[in-house]
């Protein structure tokens, strides 16, 4: 049974945000949510009573994404959810969910996604006006092409990319905490890019600057390729990339 008056009523919801009844209709009534964005729902009493009414507010994800208001839905008429949303949640995911910091070492931790993306509406915006799609492969969220080293996901700083394109810029675990590419030999150093041996050197310096200047040379010839199908930003960057020692994830300096 209801109170006599229940408005101004306040309890939290299932996640533990408060909420208030500001309005009895009899048979509705209308919450609204004590954080500051204020959130205004109509609903039924019972539901009240159980806190099992949804702040799209709420930071469900990993305690950090929240859906937010806007045009921008996570799931499709089909039951599917847009590409825009399973991204989001990823990289949301790959940067703060404790369960995968093992599979994603150099993301837990280390990197974070911007407060603009924390809310999915946000995202998705700059997704849409963003996306492209070249006829082959997935597309990929890259955040290090165009700023390396960057480890904040943001709309400055992110590019939607091929997934050929991306595979160019991913670190390959080298467990003597050599740099990418570069081995141990009696005489120095050996450097060696896809399989192909490039030489054997006195200094790490010598054989990472071969490394670095086939890599480079590789990542300007499939941008040459791609240029037709990619945006210009890409490209450029792309063309201007320079393979560095000190961005390389695998290199334990000594």
């Amino acid at each position: 049974m209801r109170n006599k008056n229940i408005i101004g009523e306040i309890k939290p919801n299932n996640q533990g945000t408060l909420m208030k009844i500001i309005e009895d209709k009899k048979n509705t009534i209308v919450v609204e949510f004590q954080d500051k964005h204020k959130y205004r729902v109509e609903t039924i009493y019972m539901n009240f009573k159980k806190g099992q009414i949804k702040n799209p507010y709420d930071k469900t994800h990993c305690g950090v994404g929240f859906v937010g208001i806007g045009e921008y839905k996570t799931t499709l008429e089909n039951g599917k959810h847009p590409q825009s949303y399973i991204i989001w949640n990823a990289v949301i995911e790959r940067c703060y969910k404790t369960s995968l910091k093992n599979k994603f070492p150099s993301y837990y931790g280390i990197c974070t996604v911007c407060e603009e993306w924390h809310n999915y509406q946000n995202f998705a915006k700059w997704f849409d006006e963003n996306y492209y799609t070249i006829g082959e492969g997935r597309m990929h969220i890259d955040k290090d092409i165009l700023v390396q080293g960057n480890t904040v996901y943001s709309p400055e700083k992110c590019l939607i990319v091929p997934q050929r394109i991306n595979m160019l810029f991913v670190f390959h675990p080298n467990k003597t905490g050599l740099p990418s590419g570069i081995g141990r030999s009696k005489n120095g150093y050996t450097a060696s890019y896809n399989t192909k041996h490039l030489g054997t050197f006195k200094t790490l310096d010598d054989a990472y600057y071969v490394y670095a200047n086939q890599k480079e040379n590789e990542i300007k010839k499939i941008a040459r390729e791609y240029r037709n199908v990619i945006p210009q930003k890409l490209y450029t960057a792309l063309m201007d990339y320079k393979v560095l020692l000190e961005n390389d994830k695998n290199y334990i300096a000594s």
